[in-house]
């Protein structure tokens, strides 16, 4: 038993130092704000690594399905979760620190198809179906209206809903749903376009969880970088190299009347 001693004391100590040099996070595909693939993986990702950079720490992030890593980060294995937007049942699980940077959330829609309402509870009222996916957040005050609400596992099933007349509405990032769209599920983007103006700024954090033990000094950390981005204008910056510029984001064909 002795001979594994120094072999054990040896693992912790380095595990201890990861820690302190190291910040572990989760992320999913949440293009073109955060993914493996893209440039710098994403102007989200290149944020989070630059603002931990600027106070003298690493960043490394396991990517996953976005239910996967909600769920992992909850329960503590990971400090933190990058691109998660705000709702009060998350709050009980999760630090907010400082936001990001604010998303635009629109409405998408079949092209052939027109709505015009002052509030989510018209939607309701003219009997049309909503999509979203399984553990996604939606509209503030949208699902009160008790809208028709179908779930699905994931993206490309929920466009798929929508293009076949199954559900009239998803919510969703704008440049995001523009992106997979263009870029994943080109077969539906004949048939799909999106409502103006958009119905949300919503701000995309990085959430810290609350079940980890370095989670509180990770985010005052975090939101100190954040805040030296903010004084220097890299945020704005690494968001103009890393995001489509508005000019190269495609408008819908017919947009329509909305509040």
């Amino acid at each position: 038993m002795k001979l594994y001693l120094p072999g054990l004391f040896f693992l912790l100590a380095s595990c201890l130092l990861n820690a302190d040099d190291t910040v572990l996070l989760a992320s999913s595909d949440y293009s073109p704000h955060s993914g493996e693939h893209l440039p710098e993986e994403g102007a989200l990702t290149a944020i989070v690594r630059r603002a931990f950079a600027l106070q003298g720490m690493e960043v490394e992030i396991h990517y996953m399905p976005f239910a996967r890593a909600m769920q992992a980060t909850r329960q503590g294995h990971y400090a933190g979760i990058i691109g998660v937007k705000h709702t009060p049942e998350r709050e009980e699980h999760f630090y907010f620190p400082h936001p990001i940077y604010n998303t635009s959330i629109v409405f998408f829609k079949r092209r052939s198809e027109q709505y015009s309402f002052t509030s989510y509870l018209d939607l309701a009222h003219q009997g049309l179906r909503y999509g979203s996916v399984l553990g996604y957040s939606h509209p503030v005050g949208f699902l009160e209206t008790n809208i028709r609400h179908y779930q699905v596992s994931n993206e490309e099933q929920l466009f798929q809903l929508l293009a076949a007349d199954r559900v009239d509405l998803i919510a969703g990032d704008k440049l995001n749903g523009i992106y997979l769209l263009k870029h994943e599920f080109p077969q539906y983007a004949k048939q799909i376009d999106w409502m103006l103006p958009p119905i949300e700024q919503q701000p995309l954090y990085l959430l810290f969880s609350r079940n980890h033990p370095e989670a509180p000094r990770l985010a005052t950390i975090f939101n100190q970088g954040i805040e030296r981005m903010q004084h220097k204008g890299e945020i704005e910056q690494l968001k103009k190299s890393l995001l489509p510029a508005p000019q190269q984001e495609a408008e819908p064909n017919e947009p329509a009347s909305i509040r």
